[in-house]
């Protein structure tokens, strides 16, 4: 009798689970299905010259987006290395201060270097420089090097020497040279070891990118032995195929946007965990609209995370690219590391990059990537077909990007 009564509660037990199954199923078909309101409502859809009709591409997500038209209101966007209260001043006083007493910005820990030889020959030797500055270009660091002592115990000594110099020591040093790569990161093992200095390969060394366009406009045309450099067949650019992004910063979807500057300026104002904002030009309007692209996460914190160059290997990221060549959105990373992010599969998207591209360029490179948390669904919220609102959930990265069209012979050849 006990057997039987044991078998019968079995098998109630099980008919009761096979239900609750059931209805997790088609409550899970159903939130997927059902709209969800406010999708992307962070994201400016008021005015957009890159895509009017525009829409995420997974089919789930399209039915559940509503493409409000409200700009970033009370975007709680979170960043480590980003812009400092020196900036924040800066760009505050622009508006109302003329070009002439504006504010000088604070030193920053963040350093950024380059070894190279320049288009200066004397004696039958080129000119080697190693060139470091902070990422305001407040602070800048030159020297010579021997011909013959280019190697990374020569760029440790006078990374030493620049060390004891500084007003301010580095807590990170950012380096974009590919041919200089292994001396580079050779002559800063030392420091990451005992000073817990942080080398990041990058192409986001915007103050040095400046100095080094200066230098090559004003500075060694007017020095003994200057040699116009003569364009090579192939020039150095970042030529490198994209490659598959690791798979823990897969996002759910992504779409293009327009973001205001006044919108980016004062939402950015406290940033502390995870996203960079680079320069912004003076005379550049706020009510200028920036481009962008947008990701849709649920692991937004850890993909966040991983480009900002937590994998010393890739490297931070640097900008959003199109690869038209291949019709696909990349992530450009650390020195010449190109990440894909999603295909140009249709006609739309094809144009909406086409426009992102030309936005891009007027504005002199600047645009945005945004990484946002999708919302977290659980059992229950599932069962009972809760809905929950983008805007309970936070932008967990944020750049903004300024893609430079710098002169081949700043950056090298092949």
């Amino acid at each position: 009798v006990g057997l039987g009564t044991s078998s019968s509660e079995m098998k109630s037990a099980v008919g009761t689970l096979v239900i609750v199954v059931a209805l997790v199923l088609v409550a899970a078909l159903h939130a997927g299905l059902a709209p969800h309101p406010r999708l992307a409502t962070q994201i400016v859809r008021s005015r957009t010259a890159l895509a009017p009709q525009s829409r995420v591409h997974n089919p789930v997500l399209r039915r559940r987006c509503d493409r409000e038209p409200n700009l970033l209101r009370s975007l709680p966007i979170r960043a480590t290395e980003g812009v400092e209260a020196g900036e924040r001043l800066a760009m505050e006083e622009s508006e109302s201060k003329s070009e002439e007493s504006s504010p000088k910005l604070p030193i920053s820990d963040e350093w950024q270097l380059d070894v190279y030889n320049r288009p200066v020959v004397n004696g039958g030797k080129k000119l080697w420089e190693l060139m470091i500055c902070d990422k305001t270009g407040g602070w800048r660091y030159i020297e010579t090097l021997d011909q013959n002592k280019i190697n990374s115990k020569e760029v440790g000594r006078i990374l030493d020497k620049a060390m004891e110099e500084a007003p301010v020591k580095p807590r990170s040093v950012r380096y974009f040279r590919k041919q200089a790569v292994s001396i580079i990161r050779k002559a800063l093992e030392k420091f990451e070891k005992e000073d817990n200095v942080r080398p990041i390969k990058s192409r986001a060394t915007y103050a040095l990118f400046d100095w080094l366009q200066e230098r090559y406009d004003k500075v060694y045309p007017m020095m003994e032995g200057y040699q116009p450099p003569k364009k090579a067949n192939k020039d150095f650019v970042f030529t490198k195929k994209p490659v598959n992004a690791p798979s823990y910063i897969d996002g759910e979807d992504w779409s293009f946007s327009e973001v205001r500057l006044s919108e980016i300026i004062t939402n950015t104002q406290d940033m502390t965990e995870s996203g960079r904002v680079c320069p912004i030009p003076s005379d550049m309007s706020k009510d200028t609209f920036v481009p962008g692209l947008v990701i849709y996460s649920n692991r937004a914190k850890s993909l966040a995370v991983a480009l900002m160059g937590s994998i010393i290997d890739a490297g931070d990221i640097s900008s959003v690219s199109i690869d038209s060549e291949r019709a696909e959105v990349v992530y450009d990373m650390g020195v010449e590391e190109k990440w894909k992010v999603g295909k140009l599969d249709d006609d739309r998207l094809v144009r909406e990059a086409r426009a992102f591209e030309e936005k891009k360029k007027q504005l002199g490179g600047l645009h945005f990537l945004a990484i946002h948390q999708l919302p977290q669904y659980s059992v229950m919220d599932l069962l009972f077909n809760r809905k929950k609102e983008l805007g309970d959930e936070e932008i967990e990265g944020f750049w903004l990007f300024r893609q430079g069209n710098y002169g081949w012979e700043i950056l090298g050849r092949t």
